[in-house]
């Protein structure tokens, strides 16, 4: 479904409430096409045959084999893209070289969104509340030691029970 307008995406209400316009983990291909704009491409076959992704720019729609949405993903934050549909209000997202784990931490807490902070020195995820998981990395060739210092690289919102479906 083409719109003459585009879909404004609002990433801090994303990563505070998991909202991503009307989207909702759980709903249909079939529901999402009728109700949301066509994505930009798609691969019944990408990474593994039983699941399907759509993308709207480098944001991922993942389906499992019943055609349930199970996961909205995107790791291509330093060139993020909403592609056709999608208006991105990227929050905290707009400028990729600020996305160090301190400054992430900063920003939610001053938003006053929960979160919770797991891994080791290498890589970090913070899962807030809403359940949106922030994935933070170190690069082998990037001399980092301070855990602090590790650049935001994913954000993944899932329903795990939805995976093998």
């Amino acid at each position: 479904m083409k719109l003459p307008t585009k879909i404004n995406i609002d990433f801090l209400a994303f990563i505070k409430h998991g909202t991503f316009d009307y989207i909702k983990l759980g709903q249909t291909k079939e529901w999402i096409l009728n109700n949301f704009p066509d994505p930009d491409g798609f691969s019944e076959n990408f990474l593994h045959p039983k699941y399907a992704i759509w993308t709207y720019g480098n944001i991922e729609f993942h389906f499992n084999k019943q055609n349930i949405l199970f996961l909205i993903y995107c790791d291509h934050l330093h060139e993020l893209d909403g592609g056709e549909s999608l208006d991105l209000k990227a929050w905290i997202l707009e400028d990729h070289s600020k996305l160090s784990l301190a400054y992430v931490q900063n920003q939610l807490n001053k938003e006053d969104i929960d979160y919770c902070k797991s891994g080791n020195q290498f890589a970090i995820t913070l899962s807030t509340r809403a359940g949106v998981e922030l994935g933070f990395s170190k690069d082998s060739e990037d001399g980092i030691t301070d855990p602090n210092l590790l650049q935001m690289y994913s954000f993944a919102f899932m329903d795990k029970t939805k995976t093998d479906s």
